[in-house]
Parts: C-alpha cells; structure tokens; sequence
C-alpha cells in the first residue's frame, strides 16, 4: 500500500503512466526495473483473463482484489458441523459457484468426496468466512481435502473494511436480513435441527437447516462485493481522482511490491 501512494503522489494512476515514467522518487533504478516487469506480467495476466495467475503474484492479504471479477470460476462455501466423540464432522456443505443457484450436499445421502470434488471442478477460488481455520481443516480431516482453489478467507479482509465481528453482526451491519426463523440461529441450534433428523427423522429439522446452511453461502456473495468495493475505495483515498471499478469491469490492477 505504501508503494502505491508513493507512486500516486507523484501522478502515477495506472500501469500505462507507471511504464512512461522515468525516475521515480524513493524507488531505486533496479527496484523500478523489477516493478515494471512484475506490472508487465501482471497486465498480461488481467488482459488474458487469467486470474489464478495474477492471484499467485498477489500477497494473501491482497488477494480481495480479486473478488471484483466474479463468476464461475469463484464459488462461495459454507459447513455445517456436529460433534461426534471429541470430532467435528461435517454433516452438510453449501456451495455457490458464480450465479449457479446454490447446491446443498447432505451426509448421508450425496455428501461425498467425489460430489464435493465435482462442485468444485474448475473452480480457481474458493471463499469462505475463517474457511481457513476452521471449515477446510475439518474437512481435510474427515476425507474431504479442498486443495485444489485459491482460498480466499472473507475473515482476513473483514475488520480492514470496517467489518468486524462475526457473519451475523456482519449482515446485521450491512442491513441484510434474515428470514424470521434464521434470526436467531447458532451452531448450537444447527446441531439440534441435524440431531431430530438424524435421529427422529424430522424433515422439517432437515429442510430448516439446509435453508440455514445455504443463507450463510449467500451471504458470501453479498459480503465478498462489500470488501472489495469497501477495501477498493480505503485504497483510493489518497488518490481521490481513481474510480472504483464495479464488480465484473474490467480495469488496471493497482501496482504492487509483491
């Protein structure tokens, strides 16, 4: 971020004037040169429509960036768990990949590592909210390893958009509403509705849990395009003649030191 003020002050906007520049104050020739090569590959990477590459040239923590482009090759998943012994195991999945409609895999009837590995084909980045410290490990350790997509963590993002606090305190920031019968919904509960199904049969406890899991999916999607226009303009504010570019336009990615 330091970098990309330092180069906006002194009217650099995008990587068409950053290529024309000659010296550029608090940067050294050779550093300028290795810039430009990176901002080269990187424009390169955005105008073919490869964003797995250009995402591996981001750091993780700049990866929001490229949430402004989705579509099938992004999908947003959530869990559903319950305690079994001292494990977690996953008892439902949600997925939503681009502008699919969302799909809900249930254990014991096409929760599997086949069909969570079918969802995901093709699929270059995977969003989640604490996916990573908490939804990807337990279902790694049950048999269902997702090591394929980029991960994009909404978590780490969050707080620096001015989102703190869970999923729930999130939407509630946002405005986003729950359903009636999903407003006061916690894990605790979701064990409950899984128990009567699992145990009673209870396919209302299975139909409220599924809605239960796929809103969190959904919110997903709204939350990812609150982070990158909301971490897009922080990034502007020292340069308040860029425009942020909306979700799906095409643009220039801003320079970084990777």
């Amino acid at each position: 971020m330091r970098t990309e003020r330092a180069l906006w002050r002194q009217g650099i906007s995008d990587w068409d004037v950053f290529m024309r520049a000659g010296d550029v104050r608090g940067i050294s020739r050779k550093r300028l040169e290795l810039l430009r090569d990176r901002a080269c590959l990187m424009r390169r990477l955005e105008e073919r429509g490869e964003l797995r590459e250009l995402g591996e040239l981001l750091p993780p923590g700049e990866r929001w960036r490229l949430l402004r482009s989705w579509d099938c090759r992004f999908a947003a998943m959530d869990i559903e768990v319950v305690m079994e012994g001292c494990r977690m195991r996953p008892v439902m999945v949600s997925l939503i990949r681009g502008g699919d409609p969302c799909r809900t895999l249930i254990r014991g009837d096409d929760l599997s590592w086949r069909s969570l590995g079918e969802g995901l084909r093709g699929v270059d980045f995977l969003v989640t909210f604490n996916g990573s410290s908490f939804d990807l490990p337990i279902l790694s350790g049950c048999g269902f390893p997702v090591g394929g997509p980029m991960q994009i963590d909404l978590r780490r993002y969050s707080v620096r958009a001015e989102l703190p606090g869970g999923l729930k305190r999130i939407e509630a920031t946002l405005g986003m509403r729950r359903p009636r019968e999903l407003e006061y919904s916690t894990s605790e509960q979701a064990s409950y509705l899984w128990r009567l199904w699992e145990e009673r049969g209870s396919k209302n406890a299975l139909d409220l849990l599924t809605v239960y899991n796929r809103y969190d999916a959904t919110s997903l999607v709204k939350l990812a395009e609150q982070i990158y226009l909301r971490l897009s303009r922080k990034a502007m504010e020292n340069f308040p003649a860029q425009r942020v570019c909306p979700r799906g336009a095409r643009g220039n990615c801003i320079i970084r030191d990777g």
